[in-house]
């Protein structure tokens, strides 16, 4: 093999291996990009009882999951009962974790109508049983 051919080859393969790494560092997801970002179910049903404290409804569809990249803030969206339309804006994914909050769904106005008389207290124990969840993919 000539002096010509081994240096065209190892350019080539120089090209190869740096088009590969700066497409991995210029991919909008950086190092993750074949992760997506999601919630467990359990973290959904959490979020189902926030809202159950608050409001009654039968039905919850969650349609959307993601991080604000400016803020760094998580924000689900989720249909209640085919008709309410809204989200939750979290700051931190691991609060997600916890079952014991609490949502005012805005604008108050709209959830009016669905609004409980009796609001459930964050540390007092909400069942979902009879609301159907439909998860994040499903």
């Amino acid at each position: 093999m000539n002096r010509h051919k081994k240096w065209g080859i190892i350019a080539l393969v120089i090209c190869i291996i740096g088009g590969i790494v700066m497409f991995s560092l210029n991919h909008p997801n950086g190092k993750n990009f074949e992760n997506k970002l999601t919630l467990t179910k359990t973290q959904q049903d959490n979020v189902v009882k926030w809202i159950a404290r608050n409001y009654d409804f039968n039905k919850i569809k969650f349609n959307k999951f993601n991080k604000d990249k400016k803020t760094g803030s998580y924000h689900l969206l989720f249909e209640l009962d085919d008709e309410y339309h809204t989200g939750v804006t979290i700051r931190e994914i691991d609060e997600f974790n916890d079952e014991e909050k609490s949502v005012i769904l805005g604008p108050i106005e709209k959830f009016r109508a669905i609004e409980k008389n009796h609001v459930i207290a964050e540390k007092e124990n909400v069942s979902i049983d009879n609301i159907k969840v439909q998860y994040l993919g499903e």
